[in-house]
């Protein structure tokens, strides 16, 4: 196993090395996104069409590592994931299956994404181009912008340590280039991840910005050295076995931005511990027994935040298929107007074709009238003269 986690952590060292250089594209505020809603149906928690899952970041990496075609990174054309995008739309292996095709810019995103090296962690993305103002209507639900926290400054940690974590069955890369900051991931492990193994992770709690837990089984006091991983800014807990209790560690994290609960089993009162995250701009809680009223009350506590209960929430999905009847019904309203403005057109030109026809028959009937007129007043047949009879003299 060793062997094989040495090899996937060499794969992923070279692909952070190669996306260290332009890593514009966010993996879960671009990418991810349009994996869950296009993608996930199928290749997803459920689903596993092609042995395939699309729903996670440790999914997608193991299934990579298991298919080196899969995504090659900085390599779009060649990686079968984007290949089977862009195929037309009649093509039997094109993707999505039975659906639409992506959007133009969803395909861009994830071609830049592979471009870029195939990153899952957070990326500065590029300023916007500037365009013409949006209408204020276009802005009402538009949240104030939020200053980036600066990649904290630590000094390199010991080599030893870093292999001891790795012997776990971690993996173990830099941030980037020559970065003492680290992503460390038990992810791919071929047994879930237990107190044991996350203990290592005191001997690098400073230079920790980004760990991988999804699908661990740590205890609520095994997550107690997370406390200790003062700069870390990323924290994937998704179908880990982590309770509200386990929250209290995570309350500690100042400088924590993004965190994935999704799949697990936590509830209102676990995420009011996190309402002194300051800094925390993205918490998923897709699958959890979370209301939508506590997501929007620390929503409110956390200026900036962004809590995602999934679109399949009882109360999102209400509001978003509230959205779509209005639509609906604003269709149907204007398909109404139109038919009847149809209808009224059709009508008028009805009532145009029957007075245009009345008058191609009077026009006939006059010219029928004039015709018999002509017949009438037409003078006689000319006659040749009366020849005089042989004899008669001329006076």
């Amino acid at each position: 196993m060793f062997r094989h986690t040495t090899l996937l952590t060499a794969y992923w060292t070279l692909v952070a090395f190669n996306g260290a250089l332009a890593a514009n594209v966010d993996f879960e505020k671009q990418i991810q996104p349009i994996f869950l809603e296009h993608c996930a149906g199928c290749h997803g928690e459920k689903k596993r069409l092609g042995k395939m899952r699309l729903h996670t970041p440790a999914e997608i990496q193991k299934k990579a590592a298991a298919d080196e075609h899969l995504l090659v990174a900085g390599k779009p054309q060649e990686s079968e994931l984007y290949q089977r995008l862009v195929l037309p739309a009649d093509h039997k292996k094109r993707m999505p299956k039975k659906a639409d095709p992506l959007a133009k810019d969803k395909i861009e995103l994830i071609r830049l994404w592979i471009e870029q090296g195939v990153l899952f962690t957070s990326a500065t993305l590029p300023e916007k181009p500037a365009t013409k103002e949006e209408p204020a209507a276009e802005k009402i639900n538009e949240k104030p912008a939020r200053e980036k926290l600066p990649l904290p400054e630590v000094q390199p940690t010991d080599d030893a340590a870093i292999e001891r974590l790795r012997a776990t069955g971690s993996q173990v890369i830099h941030l980037f280039a020559k970065s003492p900051l680290l992503q460390v991931s038990f992810a791919l492990r071929s047994s879930p991840t237990g107190d044991a193994e996350v203990a290592h992770l005191s001997a690098v709690a400073e230079q920790v910005y980004s760990l991988n837990l999804a699908g661990s089984q740590v205890s609520n006091e095994g997550l107690a050295v997370l406390a200790k991983l003062k700069n870390l800014g990323r924290l994937h807990l998704e179908n880990s076995t982590v309770t509200d209790a386990g929250l209290i560690h995570i309350a500690e994290l100042e400088q924590l931005e993004y965190l994935n609960l999704y799949g697990t089993g936590i509830t209102d009162s676990g995420i009011a511990q996190l309402k002194g995250l300051k800094h925390l701009e993205n918490l998923y809680l897709w699958k959890t027994n979370v209301s939508y009223d506590a997501a929007m009350e620390l929503e409110k506590q956390i200026p900036g935040i962004k809590v995602d209960l999934g679109y399949n929430h009882p109360v999102i999905a209400r509001m978003r298929l509230t959205k779509q009847m209005e639509r609906a019904q604003a269709q149907v309203k204007d398909a109404a107007a139109s038919a009847e403005q149809a209808k009224q057109e059709w009508e008028r030109a009805k009532k145009d074709q029957e007075a245009a026809q009345k008058r191609h028959a009077e026009i006939q009937e006059e010219l029928k009238e004039l015709k018999a007129l002509d017949g009438d007043s037409k003078p006689a047949e000319d006659t040749e003269p009366e020849q005089p009879e042989q004899g008669d003299k001329a006076a």
